[in-house]
């Protein structure tokens, strides 16, 4: 199984990072940055940290955030779990939930980068929902292992 371990945080010298939408049904965030990335795909070494921050605004009002991430490789969904203290958005935004509708937050984290491969390119997809399933924001980025 493979076990890529990818998530949020925030460091303030990072650079804009222009990702994949998730669809047009998806609010897409208003700022993705990722240390040391500014062009797709982000270079990351195996058995490290991924660090990266999200700014978005849930389009409707929710006493909580819920993070899923998954992975593909080309055509292919690649086994990933998303590690339960980094599932709950609240616990890892500048803000407290509740949040009202409209009201921005960032979302911050970090996780550890374990994969059999290396020199391969993944589409990590990042999808922030709150009560009920409603979509807060989503997007994907291209992580190439190193």
């Amino acid at each position: 199984m493979v076990k890529l371990l990818i998530l949020l945080a925030v460091l303030g010298a990072a650079s804009t990072l222009e990702v994949h939408r998730c669809g047009d049904d998806y609010p897409h965030p208003t700022l993705v940055t990722v240390p040391g990335c500014n062009v797709m795909p982000c270079e990351v070494p195996n058995l490290t940290d991924f660090n990266f921050s999200v700014r978005f605004a849930p389009p409707t009002a929710t006493n909580t955030l819920t993070v899923e991430a998954s992975a593909r490789l080309g055509d292919f969904n690649v086994p990933y779990e998303t590690p339960e203290h980094l599932r709950d958005g609240c616990a890892n935004i500048d803000a407290s939930c509740p949040l009202a509708a409209g009201q921005e937050v960032t979302l911050t984290g970090t996780a550890p980068v374990e994969a059999p491969l290396t020199r391969v390119t993944v589409r990590m997809r990042f999808e922030i929902t709150g009560d009920g399933g409603a979509k807060a924001t989503c997007f994907a980025a291209d992580v190439r292992l190193i």
